[in-house]
């Protein structure tokens, strides 16, 4: 009996050594293939700059450049010194810029980094969102950073209402791969097949804001 015993002990203490072994390896896994650089959440200068995904060191100091030239700011160094100190090697690594834009300040955001799900090279970030029932009608403009891999295929954004995928390439204006048609700050778009840029109107606009970015349409 007590022989038992102790063969159960030993088997429950490899199972639980196991586990832990294996939550380890796919956390270190996880931090190898996306890491958050903490850039203050809530900034009004965010509204001046679309999502985006940069690919390259002359796309990133563009990036700063632009940053450092803006205007109505409030923590426009913080800003700047978490993304330099971030030191991306664009050889191994791409910059995810995610903006996310709320009718409200009173909607309360909060985004688990410390739980980020890695599945088959695909990233999936939890956010949750809660709306009072008495708001404020001030704008309210967000953004995460990440390094990504370039490993990485997708990165989700997911609030549970809605899931944001997008794809670890480059692009000055994110479209969310699972977006059918958007606003691109002038034109109205609508996604052919798979063509990410789809189809838009011809408009002629006096200002081309691709900073007021909207999906009009999500796929099912």
């Amino acid at each position: 009996m007590k022989k038992l015993l102790l063969l159960i002990t030993l088997i429950t203490l490899f199972i639980s050594c196991a586990s832990d072994s294996k939550n380890i390896n796919n956390s270190i896994s996880t931090q190898k293939s996306i890491k958050n650089i903490p850039i203050p959440f809530r900034e009004h200068g965010y509204s001046q700059h679309a999502s985006q995904l940069i690919v390259s060191k002359k796309a990133f100091d563009s990036f700063i450049m632009q940053i450092g030239n803006g205007d109505n700011w409030n923590k426009k160094t913080e800003v700047l010194e978490a993304l330099q100190n971030a030191n991306i090697d664009f050889k191994k690594n791409n910059l995810l810029f995610y903006r996310i834009t709320r009718g409200s300040g009173s909607i309360k955001l909060d985004v688990d980094n410390s739980n980020i799900i890695l599945n088959n090279n695909e990233i999936t970030i939890n956010i949750k969102e809660s709306t009072p029932s008495v708001g404020t009608a001030d704008m309210a403009y967000y953004a995460l950073a990440y390094k990504v891999n370039k490993t990485i295929k997708t990165i989700t954004f997911d609030n549970k209402k809605q899931k944001v995928i997008i794809e670890n390439k480059e692009s000055d204006m994110v479209v969310p791969k699972n977006c059918k048609a958007w606003s691109d700050g002038c034109n109205n778009c609508h996604k052919i097949g798979d063509d990410d840029k789809g189809a838009c109107t011809k408009r002629a606009c006096l200002v081309y804001r691709p900073q007021d970015f909207r999906c009009t349409a999500w796929e099912e």
